[in-house]
């Protein structure tokens, strides 16, 4: 699983690579032409034309095979073609006359480091530097056919220094993506660490309340009987009924409670069916209407028809739908003209997801709150507006249900809850 993880971070990775490589080779492709329509020097061949199409569409094919290759093999390949095509590249603009050229060494060594590890460093470091040699040392002693743009050759000495100059820089950067390298490996797995340790901590806590809530429950039972049994019987003044009431009420809200921690802390099992989200939206909104109605906040939704049916249950999904909305009645009732709740579906077919999105205008999340989102009993609100379980139920119906969610939000400019969930349910 964890091996799966990793291997889908780096597909994540090289689908971005291929997005940055084309638009970074198409700025340089119209660089070019402007470099010809001045009038200056121009690199503007055929051969160095398509080595920037090479290197510009390079990652584009990935997404039909690279699930079916090794990952961590291919991106020594890729690593390879990339250092070839640059000397290529260097070798057309002149070699040492272009030393600009050199520094895309460097792109791809520190790619190796944010993207591999120390091997991959070490790899491109070597490689960049034996090809980049190569062309100056060839093209200066002639073995390859000398391109110049200037009626200057440098002095073999001066080449030297500067072949040494640039090798020297490309270890040195490489040592320095090198460790970078082990600082992100490092507070990847100290994050990693911590997450787990919370997790562990969350079983712990589960355990204790489903080992306890049945017994409290029973004892709060005996207590509310035994104050009804007071509140019906003679001699008591109003005073009196009024306190053993607020009892009763109390009691009758911490078992609720406590039976939310029960459910919360246990991991029900699974009962999906074919499930509508338009309509479970509009279900939840039809239960939140009597607080939605009255308020401060507008609603705009903006449901695609004819989404598929996802399997999941019916009233867990409408629940976290009811948190959501309630979540940001609470946020947009602490500005004083109110606000929008905008909902949007959307089918997202080349993933197989459908694409809930949940928009406020309220007063927003703080950074530091945002890290805690979907934690068991914290809330923005205080006590008097629940246990800060609301989120989290919400988190762990989305975590069964495949699913994930994604919170933005900016103080004072409202928030966005983004669901995911799949058509297909995995099976363990």
């Amino acid at each position: 699983m964890a091996d799966d993880k990793l291997r889908s971070e780096l597909i994540k990775k090289y689908q971005w690579a291929g997005k940055i490589r084309f638009i970074s080779f198409s700025l340089l492709f119209i660089f070019l032409i402007l470099m010809k329509l001045c009038g200056g020097y121009s690199y503007f061949t055929f051969t160095f034309v398509s080595l920037i199409f090479v290197e510009a569409v390079l990652n584009q094919p990935y997404a039909f095979f690279i699930k079916k290759v090794n990952i961590y093999r291919f991106q020594f390949y890729q690593m390879i073609v990339d250092i070839i095509v640059i000397s290529w590249m260097l070798y057309l603009m002149g070699g040492l006359e272009a030393p600009i050229v050199s520094i895309v060494y460097c792109a791809v060594i520190l790619w190796a480091g944010v993207v591999s590890g120390e091997a991959a460093v070490l790899f491109a470091v070597f490689s960049s530097s034996i090809f980049f040699s190569s062309v100056i040392i060839l093209e200066h002693f002639g073995a390859l056919p000398a391109i110049s743009y200037f009626n200057y050759k440098i002095p073999a000495a001066q080449m030297l220094t500067l072949l040494f100059g640039n090798v020297a820089f490309m270890f040195a950067f490489g040592y320095f993506s090198a460790h970078s390298s082990g600082v992100i490996k490092f507070l990847e797995r100290k994050r990693q660490e911590d997450s787990l340790r919370y997790m562990h901590k969350l079983l712990a806590a589960g355990y204790l309340v489903g080992g306890t809530a049945h017994d409290i429950l029973n004892y709060l039972a005996t207590i509310k009987g035994n104050i009804q049994m007071l509140s019906i019987s003679e001699g008591q003044s109003g005073e009196q009924r009024a306190m053993l009431k607020s009892i009763i009420d109390s009691e009758s809200r911490c078992a609720n409670l406590v039976y939310r921690l029960a459910r919360f802390s246990k991991e029900p099992e699974k009962e999906f069916a074919p499930t509508d989200i338009n309509k479970a939206i509009e279900d939840a909104f039809e239960l939140t209407w009597p607080l939605v109605r009255y308020s401060k906040m507008a609603v705009e939704k903006v449901l695609k028809p004819k989404i598929p049916l996802i399997p999941g249950d019916r009233n867990e999904i409408q629940e976290v739908f009811v948190t959501l909305i309630l979540n940001s009645l609470d946020a947009v009732s602490g500005k004083p003209k109110g606000g929008t709740l905008t909902v949007k579906t959307e089918y997202l077919e080349d993933k197989e997801l459908v694409e809930i999105i949940f928009t406020d205008t309220g007063i927003g999340i703080g950074h530091d709150e945002l890290k805690q989102i979907g934690a068991p009993f914290f809330s923005t609100k205080g006590p008097e507006k629940g246990a800060g379980l609301g989120l989290a139920t919400a988190y762990s119906i989305v975590e069964r249900h495949n699913g994930r969610i994604d919170v933005k939000s900016k103080p004072g400019e409202g928030a966005t809850f983004i669901i995911q969930l799949p058509l297909k349910e995995k099976y363990a």
